[in-house]
């Protein structure tokens, strides 16, 4: 991709995932949540809504050509709407939220969580654990309402302690991030004012520590510096959260080494992606994604021609 491309592509994405939403309309729509068993475990996708992006954002410096084959394939076109999906789980102990969607950064799609938690008769003062897998404004964004108060009064949130100390740190820069500076800027500006507004109700955890029985963080750096995918077990049944290891169910997907322009070490993401797939494909482990089509939860298979494949499992609609 050209270099003058790519700085179109980075100017557009602070518009559509990172600027504030204007008042938001009811519509009769499709569900909003979707729930499903592991193990004893009582979970349910709770949809967040949809971003837009450019989809060239999420294919680095590949050629217009690379990735327009790419998008045919998939039946994709240049403008991507990435889901936001939030997983609920109910342990029997615990009640417990997954990152905590855009809330109003979203733009008017996105910020959708508590409409859809109400849905599916989850109440905010239910959620005793919020569990944050890194500070961009599209997992954080949700913590608090615009007078900035917070929305899960009752829970302990959970950070990793690596992505506390690199967003909380008086000089953070994102040197590798190939966004404007404005909108780098930005990112800083609402992962440190989300990150205050539950300082006094934080718990830092270490990658692979179990955060509450069931639940255990594992490295997954690159996207942010302390970016973590969380593996879940109930039982015999286990589900690996990849957060945002990957963001496309086909550019990054397929092709695991292109680098999209907002992760903080794009190399190091790559080699994250890379790795944690292919231990997810090999063990044939339930994969939930964060950005996914919705409900986000499937597998993965290796790709002949390298990658992987995504697919969807078939709906539970047991009671």
């Amino acid at each position: 991709m050209k270099t003058g491309a790519l700085a179109a592509i980075a100017t557009a994405v602070p518009v559509a995932w990172y600027t504030a939403a204007q008042a938001q309309t009811s519509k009769p729509r499709n569900a909003g949540f979707y729930r499903f068993k592991l193990g004893q475990f009582n979970l349910a996708t709770i949809s967040d809504g949809v971003l837009a992006a450019p989809a060239a954002a999420f294919a680095g410096d590949v050629t217009p050509e690379q990735l327009q084959a790419v998008l045919r394939q998939g039946f994709q076109s240049e403008t991507l709407t990435p889901d936001c999906n939030i997983l609920f789980v109910d342990t029997g102990t615990h009640k417990v939220l997954i990152d905590s969607g855009n809330g109003n950064l979203g733009g008017d799609t996105a910020g959708k969580l508590l409409e859809n938690l109400a849905l599916a008769k989850i109440s905010p003062t239910d959620i005793d654990t919020l569990v944050i897998t890194h500070a961009h404004p599209d997992h954080v964004g949700g913590l608090t309402d615009p007078a900035g108060m917070l929305l899960f009064p009752n829970a302990r949130y959970y950070v990793p302690s690596v992505e506390w100390q690199f967003w909380m740190d008086s000089k953070v820069s994102l040197p590798k991030v190939r966004m404007p500076e404005e909108a780098k800027q930005t990112v800083i500006a609402v992962a440190k004012k989300q990150l205050t507004a539950i300082q006094d109700r934080v718990t830092q955890f270490k990658v692979n520590q179990e955060i509450i029985p069931g639940m255990t963080a594992l490295s997954a750096p690159g996207h942010t510096p302390g970016h973590v995918a969380l593996r879940i077990v109930s039982g015999e049944a286990s589900l690996v959260h990849t957060a945002d290891v990957v963001h496309t169910h086909t550019i990054n997907l397929w092709n695991p080494d292109w680098q999209p322009i907002f992760d903080a070490d794009p190399e190091q993401a790559a080699a994250t992606r890379q790795s944690l797939l292919e231990k997810i494909a090999i063990d044939r482990t339930l994969m939930f994604a964060y950005h996914f089509p919705f409900p986000g939860v499937g597998h993965i298979t290796p790709r002949e021609a390298g990658g992987f494949d995504w697919e969807p499992v078939s709906w539970q609609f047991e009671g």
